[in-house]
C-alpha cells in the first residue's frame, strides 16, 4: 500500500495560477534560464510517470545533490510537484512531476512583468 502526499511550496498559494506577481514571474525565468533547470523539466515531460531524484540524477546525467537543488527551485517556482510516496514498509520516497506545457512571459505598461501557466495542478 503507497499512499501519496503532495508537497507545496512554502508561502505560495498554488491553487491558481493564471497571472502572478513580477517577483514570481522573475523566479520562473530564473529557473527556466538554468541548463540543468531546463534538462530536468523536460524529461519529465517526457516521462509517463512521476521519477524519483535518483533517476532524474541518472537520466539527466547531473550529481544527485545538484538534482536536489534544482528541484527545489522548480518546485518554488511551481513547475514540478513533489509526491512524498510512504510505503507499506515504513520507507519514503518523493517523486516529482510537471504538467507545464507552455509559460507565457507578458511585459505591460501597468502590469509588468508577469508569467502565465496554463493548467493547473
Amino acid at each position: 500500500m503507497q499512499t501519496g502526499l503532495t508537497r507545496k511550496p512554502t508561502g505560495q498559494n498554488t491553487a491558481e495560477r493564471p497571472s502572478l506577481s513580477e517577483s514570481y514571474a522573475e523566479m520562473v525565468l530564473d529557473a527556466l534560464s538554468n541548463q540543468t533547470c531546463r534538462r530536468i523539466l523536460t524529461t519529465l515531460q517526457g516521462s509517463s510517470a512521476p521519477m524519483t531524484a535518483q533517476e532524474l540524477s541518472e537520466e539527466c546525467d547531473v550529481p544527485l545533490s545538484t538534482t536536489y537543488r534544482k528541484l527545489e527551485h522548480l518546485s518554488n517556482a511551481r513547475l514540478v510537484d513533489e509526491t512524498l510516496q510512504l510505503r507499506k514498509n515504513g520507507t519514503h520516497t518523493s517523486q516529482y512531476r510537471t504538467d507545464v506545457d507552455s509559460v507565457t512571459v507578458s511585459l505591460g505598461e501597468d502590469s509588468g512583468l508577469t508569467v502565465a501557466i496554463p493548467g493547473g495542478r
